[in-house]
């Protein structure tokens, strides 16, 4: 389908923290469990992985690097 990446990376991309923002509008908006977040994300943003903007969140991000890592935490 040539999507120049994944949902995880795209989550990355996006921050966490916003995806994170985004699904406890809809949750409460919308009062609908299937938007309720999941506890790995909130886990995550609690703990300051964000995504980029932290260095990492699904993946590691490097200054000048366009390597694509796995987070440690996920090895």
């Amino acid at each position: 389908m040539a999507h120049p990446m994944g949902p995880l990376q795209l989550a990355d991309f996006i921050g966490l923290d916003v995806c994170l923002s985004i699904l406890q509008v809809l949750h409460d908006g919308f009062g609908n469990p299937k938007y309720a977040p999941c506890p790995l994300l909130v886990n995550m943003v609690t703990a300051g992985y964000l995504g980029v903007k932290s260095g990492e969140g699904f993946y590691k991000y490097t200054a000048g690097s366009k390597d694509l890592v796995v987070s440690g935490r996920f090895k």
